[in-house]
């Protein structure tokens, strides 16, 4: 398989580097939310970081009743001349329009994003990063390649949830437990991505909808389940996805955890990217055997993840994942001749949060 031994080395570099990590404060993001998304704003503050919190709460109140005072006393004297700048200033105090845009060093965001804040009455946060990821090609290939890998992290309101596995809305929640609509858009698939796939068409872009139900408990652990069908364009399958996750440790800035995962596919899921028609087998001038395959498991899997907090807003995030790919699935001639039934990926993010109202932190 090509790529794949070198790969097997940078996997067992990031396990070793991943298990020396253990004497080390999660990421910022993922101490600050308290949600059951799976991402690193996961596993929620400490009792040490609310109490934190809450006296933050506290001295920013009084900063916001003081910051009002001030607006109430420059409105009123708006009309006298004596404060405009072409008459002259009969105050010789400090300019304090320069202390409201930025309040100190710990608050170097507040200045760029402070007139947002009436748009966000309560806390929303937001990480984004980049970073390398080498994985298959397509999905059950055994060629390897580095990609860029953008992730974007929000949660706003408790209500909407979003990472690189779509946007969960949600319309139901008390406690840590959530239910509503989930939405995804599914990267197309080429058929000049590979060789192997030459003669097959292309499946396109689609827009998968559906639901989703998640939960947290005893703060180390993490369920979700994703029931989604693709409208319109590409696969129109359906596909059900089921995550549990766990917090393995915490310690100093990093903490790490892991993931298991499973995936149901329907016919027309299974269709569009398992089975060969006689024609497309002809297209591939024979080289590619009919194959029909019916709706069941495809496949599961696991995944490592470290998150190591960098001064007070950034994070490293490294991880590897594999799954393995099931019998009916696996013995598509797409994968049984040229591709290869285990599939890895490993990368790493550099992210950096933002806050939004609350406590502006």
């Amino acid at each position: 398989m090509r790529g794949l031994p070198n790969f097997r080395g940078v996997a067992a570099a990031m396990c070793v580097s991943a298990i020396a990590v253990m004497a080390a404060q999660p990421a910022h993001a993922q101490r600050q939310i308290d949600d059951p998304a799976l991402s690193p704003m996961l596993f929620g503050p400490t009792e040490k970081e609310k109490r934190d919190k809450i006296r933050q709460d506290e001295q920013d109140q009084e900063e916001a009743l003081y910051l009002t005072a001030e607006q109430e006393r420059d409105a009123n004297e708006l009309d006298d001349p004596k404060v405009r700048p072409i008459f002259g200033s009969g105050d010789d105090q400090e300019d304090r329009t320069r202390t409201r845009i930025t309040l100190g060093e710990k608050d170097e965001n507040r200045g760029f994003f402070g007139a947002l804040t009436f748009l966000t009455p309560e806390e929303t946060n937001l990480s984004i990063g980049v970073g390398p990821v080498y994985e298959p090609d397509y999905f059950g290939s055994n060629d390897y390649e580095f990609n860029a890998d953008p992730q974007v992290y929000v949660k706003f309101r408790d209500f909407i949830f979003l990472d690189d596995d779509g946007a969960d809305f949600g319309i139901i929640g008390f406690s840590r437990f959530r239910l509503g609509p989930s939405v995804r858009i599914k990267a197309r698939r080429d058929q000049d991505d590979n060789p192997a796939l030459d003669g097959l068409g292309d499946v396109g872009t689609t827009f998968e909808f559906g639901g989703f139900v998640a939960t947290t408990f005893l703060d180390r652990f993490a369920f979700k389940a994703k029931a989604r069908h693709g409208l319109k364009t590409g696969h129109r399958g359906t596909i059900v996805d089921g995550y549990i996750t766990a917090l393995l440790f915490r310690a100093g800035p990093v903490s790490v955890s892991t993931s298991g995962q499973a995936s149901w596919i329907g016919n027309r899921y299974a269709d569009a990217y398992f089975s060969i028609t006689p024609e497309q087998s002809a297209r591939s001038g024979g080289r590619l055997g009919p194959y029909d395959v019916d709706a069941g498991f495809r496949d599961v899997g696991g995944s490592v993840n470290a998150y190591i907090n960098i001064r007070d807003r950034w994070s490293l995030n490294p991880y590897a994942r594999y799954n393995y790919i099931f019998d009916d699935y696996a013995e598509t001639p797409i994968i049984k001749d040229y591709g290869d039934r285990h599939q890895f990926a490993v990368g790493f993010h550099i992210m950096r949060e933002f806050t939004f109202g609350g406590t502006g932190q």
